[in-house]
């Protein structure tokens, strides 16, 4: 069985606060994780394990394979994770279930051309991209608990990428992430309030424009201008900024 986990954030005690975690959510992330996972099971991590290493070395040693699709805290050298006893350390990954073809990522990958892409990061199930399909996932709305792959999760997908359909918060959660129970506005806007919200989606719209027409719809490096295009919609950089980055990439 394939399961999958996003952002334990294993000793990190401000996330208590910010996510609202009860105190002993370390406990409860090993003793599910020991209880569900079996010895030939694999589990994705989606990012964010541990900013200490003796957590990280300790995740490593619970049950089952483990794949680490790194998140923006996951810094340290990929042998080191390969070392502690994962099996694979990616920036991101593809498979092929049951005939869904599923990106997992850490963050949001924008513009991404598969049926479907599951990534965490967000600590929310917010969506910003209109033009793609995406599952966002939240160890807390999971539970602190890996979530499994099965059959009868994939056969619920399934529709969503048939009628190439954005799942509505109350299908997300109806999805494995019903623990929290009544949504947040975290769950309808992020982190950052509406008002970033807004104005970030209307950001991802002037790239989507940009990059599906001449020159850009034609760029080898798309990975590369959306990398960059993130940056912009995060407002890490200015629009003119971005705009004399990515023409790097024609």
């Amino acid at each position: 069985m394939v399961y999958v986990i996003p952002d334990t954030h294993l000793g990190h005690e401000n996330i208590k606060k910010y996510c609202n975690r009860p105190d002993n959510f370390f406990d409860l992330i090993e003793r599910n994780w020991n209880s569900m996972i079996q010895p030939n099971d694999t589990v994705i991590h989606l990012g964010d394990i541990s900013f200490k290493e003796n957590l990280i070395e300790q995740l490593a040693s619970w049950n089952g394979k483990k794949i680490l699709v790194r998140g923006n805290h996951d810094k340290l050298p990929y042998d080191f994770y390969l070392n502690c006893g994962f099996t694979a350390v990616v920036e991101e990954m593809v498979m092929d279930i049951k005939n869904v073809i599923i990106l997992f990522s850490h963050r949001p990958h924008f513009g991404h051309d598969y049926d479907i892409n599951i990534h965490g990061h967000q600590h929310n199930l917010a969506v910003y991209d209109e033009k793609r399909l995406y599952l966002p996932l939240s160890i807390e709305h999971i539970g602190y608990k890996p979530l499994a792959l099965d059959e009868n999760f994939i056969s619920r997908l399934k529709p969503f990428i048939i009628n190439n359909k954005q799942p509505t918060l109350k299908e997300i959660m109806s999805m494995g992430q019903g623990a929290i129970g009544k949504p947040s506005d975290r769950d309808f806007y992020d982190g950052f309030g509406k008002g970033f919200f807004i104005k970030a989606k209307a950001k991802l719209g002037e790239c989507y424009e940009l990059f599906e027409n001449a020159p850009y719809n034609s760029a080898q490096f798309k990975y590369r201008l959306w990398r960059n295009a993130v940056r912009y919609i995060e407002d890490k950089i200015t629009k003119q900024e971005f705009l004399n980055t990515i023409k790097k990439f024609l």
